[in-house]
């Protein structure tokens, strides 16, 4: 069988490791295991993993960016105080609630979201 053969079959394994999570074990084991793999059984080249490395660098570091967002947000509150503001202003009516929760997870998404999904 041909080297493409298995480096697909790592990368399938590698993918669905990510995906299911079987045994709990977190995405970034499973994804650094395929990567590992493909380098000791010789199927990719060290100067390739480090170029693949080199190349994704900026989304990376923007990804980094974005979740430091998001999580400084969570932390000072911000999506508590969008919430309850939320609240208050449906005035007890479930229908208003549901639009402005419904409209703030939207503009919460453009903001957060679509950023990290562009750059990938």
């Amino acid at each position: 069988m041909s080297s493409n053969f298995y480096i697909f079959l790592i990368a399938a394994f590698a993918t669905a490791g990510v995906i299911i999570r079987p045994f709990k074990i977190q995405e970034a084991i499973w994804a650094t295991t395929g990567a590992i793999l493909l380098l000791l059984f010789g199927l990719i080249s060290f100067q390739a993993a480090w170029t693949g490395i080199g190349k994704g660098l900026d989304v990376y570091l923007f990804l980094i960016g974005m979740m430091s967002l998001a999580e400084s947000a969570r932390r000072e509150g911000l999506f508590d105080w969008l919430a309850s503001h939320a609240i208050k202003l449906s005035a007890g009516s479930t229908t208003k609630l549901f639009l402005l929760i419904y409209l703030v997870g939207t503009v919460v998404t453009i903001f957060m979201s679509n950023d990290a999904t562009a750059a990938m």
